[in-house]
């Protein structure tokens, strides 16, 4: 009996296994498939934690060398993203009793810098020495850099009642700090190796600074061109090709980016770009403009068509001036923030004191020549006299 029962049990189950097989490949092979997807995967990690004991066995001149790439060459590789990182801030004054022309200009600049900060009239003595190395402009400037956290500076110094006008541009020694936590960020770049509750700085005194002369100014108002571009717009910073050869220039043109340059994403600047901002070299002196980005596009498709065969592009751009347009004529270029050590001295320049003296010696030779002549013609007066003559009585 019991031999019977095992014979009829088995096949039941034969049945059942059948069923089940016939049941699953309807569903049953997506699990085998994921089985073997998972099996795969095990096996490649297996190899791969083979591969890396292997190269844990290799003698370390065979490894390759893997360099960690810095936060900042990230930071520039990487996409942007739009966002305000690199908060940069800018700081612009001028020392007290510059003319009405010297203030326009400053205006002029403040609106194109949507990134700068405004600060009163600055007037302190020679004999002024703050927290920091040297005195003067220099220390009061970058107490106030640190104060308001700004990085930049745009200085507008006026000499002899306003007849002279000297513009510095550099990085102040707040620019050059570490934070005080050790990992906070600085112009978007993590610093970890600095101690918390400490500042270290990359140089003591900030830098570099450079000094111009400015001349030939022309405000906004003063030129009345017909440009006209966003206010807080960022520009397009275009420069000659000598601040790409020539040694100092190509540090100007570094503190000139730093300075004119709005970040991106600033909450006080316009998404889009509208005007350049051109910097040229001639003369020994820097020529700055400032135009406006029209394109117009045609009215009808025949002059659509016609300017596309003459210039390949359908719509026409052109550059218009806004202003304000000036002069630079740098003297000196600092390693430090308004001091420090010479990296560059302008042996052509020549000091608007000795050109107004040399001016007055000439005028005063000019006295002296005239005062000369009229002596020497009162002599010669003197020195003709005419004979007596002895028939000048007889018809009296």
């Amino acid at each position: 009996m019991a031999k019977k029962r095992r014979q009829q049990a088995e096949p039941v189950a034969e049945k059942i296994d059948v069923e089940s097989e016939e049941v699953r490949p309807g569903g049953g092979g997506d699990e085998e498939e994921d089985e073997d997807d998972v099996n795969d995967e095990v096996l490649s990690s297996e190899e791969e934690e083979d591969d890396d004991d292997e190269d844990d066995d290799a003698p370390s001149s065979e490894r390759p060398s893997v360099v960690p790439m810095p936060s900042a060459i990230k930071s520039t590789i990487a996409s942007s993203d739009g966002r305000y990182h690199n908060r940069q801030r800018l700081l612009v004054l001028s020392s007290r009793g510059i003319t009405a022309r010297y203030r326009h200009l400053l205006e002029d600049l403040r609106s194109l810098t949507p990134h700068s900060k405004k600060e009163n009239k600055l007037d302190v003595g020679k004999n002024y020495s703050g927290g920091g190395a040297g005195g003067g402009y220099g220390a009061a400037v970058n107490e106030i850099a640190e104060v308001r956290g700004c990085h930049t500076v745009l200085f507008l110094e006026c000499r002899k009642r306003g007849q002279d006008g000297y513009l510095w541009l550099g990085r102040t020694s707040h620019a050059n700090d570490y934070p005080s936590s050790p990992t906070d960020e600085v112009d978007g770049t993590t610093t970890t190796n600095a101690p918390s509750g400490q500042k270290k700085r990359l140089m003591i005194s900030g830098g570099p600074s450079v000094k111009f002369h400015i001349t030939n100014i022309h405000t906004m108002d003063e030129l009345k061109m017909t440009g006209n571009c966003m206010r807080g717009s960022r520009p397009v910073l275009s420069f000659d090709d000598s601040f790409d050869t020539v040694d100092h220039l190509r540090l100007v043109k570094h503190l000139l980016v730093d300075v004119f340059g709005t970040p991106r994403g600033h909450p006080k600047s316009k998404p889009f770009v509208d005007r350049v901002m051109g910097f040229y070299y001639a003369d020994g002196k820097i020529w700055v403009r400032n135009y406006q980005i029209l394109e117009e596009t045609a009215s009808t498709a025949k002059e659509a068509n016609v300017h596309k065969k003459l210039t390949g592009h359908a719509h026409s751009t052109s550059l218009i001036e806004i202003g304000p347009r000036f002069v630079l004529n740098p003297i000196r270029i600092f390693r430090g923030s308004f001091g420090g050590q010479s990296l560059y001295v302008n042996e052509s320049f020549v000091n608007p004191n000795v050109i107004r003296s040399m001016k007055k010696k000439e005028e005063g030779d000019k006295y002296v020549r005239r005062k000369g002549a009229e002596r020497k013609r009162k002599m010669r007066d003197e020195s003709i006299v005419v004979p007596k003559d002895p028939l000048s009585d007889v018809f009296r």
